[in-house]
Parts: C-alpha cells; structure tokens; sequence
C-alpha cells in the first residue's frame, strides 16, 4: 500500500533526539479481504499523511501471509493523534471496518526519540 512520508507536517524524526510517537499495528482479515478494502484503506492513507503532525502512515501486507495487515505511523504528538481519531475519514474507515470480516486487531502508541539509521543514509 506504499511507503511515503506525509506533506513534511511533523519532523519525522530524522534529528537524534527528535521526539515521536509511533503507532504499529496488526490486523487480521479473512481471506480475500484486504484486497476487497483496498480502495478504501488507500483513500484513507492518503488523508492521513494530509493531516497536520503526520511523519509517516503506511499499510502493508505481509508477504508469507496475504491477510495480514500491518499498521505503521509517525506522529508529532498525542493531540494529532487525537485529532487523527477524530477526523471524518477515520469515522469512515470504522464504518467500512465494521462491516468487514476483521478476525483480530491490535494497534498500539508508542512514545519515542530518533537514535540512528540502521541501514541507509537515514
């Protein structure tokens, strides 16, 4: 589902030290259904790296298991996060959720800092 940086709203980290909030996550879908909500998980993608705080929001599917989901984002602080929560595009993504055959989901914040690259120029 790509891998991009939101409109440069939020540091994304790329400063030692730099503060952060990353979000990761999994969701489990029956099978058939991540390509079924593709269109809708994109449109959201594409709103939320347009909100204010956004460093970084992608999904990707798992390669050895194509009805796995993982959630990964950046965020400035918990108020873009709430505000994320909040939005109107996100009320659609649940909706759209809940009528989906979600088998399991867990997503969880984490307060952070940048510390290195690993691989890369970083």
């Amino acid at each position: 589902m790509g891998m991009a940086n939101c409109q440069g709203k939020a540091n994304g980290g790329d400063e030692r030290g730099s503060f952060m909030i990353i979000v990761t996550g999994q969701a489990r879908f029956g099978q058939g259904e991540i390509e079924r909500l593709k269109s809708a998980l994109k449109m959201n993608i594409q709103a939320s790296r347009a909100e204010a705080g956004c460093a970084r929001y992608d999904y990707s599917v798992d390669i050895s298991d194509p009805d796995l989901l993982h959630i990964s984002e950046e965020w400035s602080d918990e108020e873009a996060i709430a505000d994320h929560m909040a939005s109107p595009h996100m009320a659609q993504l649940m909706t759209t959720l809940g009528d989906a055959r979600l088998e399991s989901i867990s997503v969880n914040a984490y307060e952070a800092h940048f510390l290195k690259p690993l691989l890369g120029s970083g």
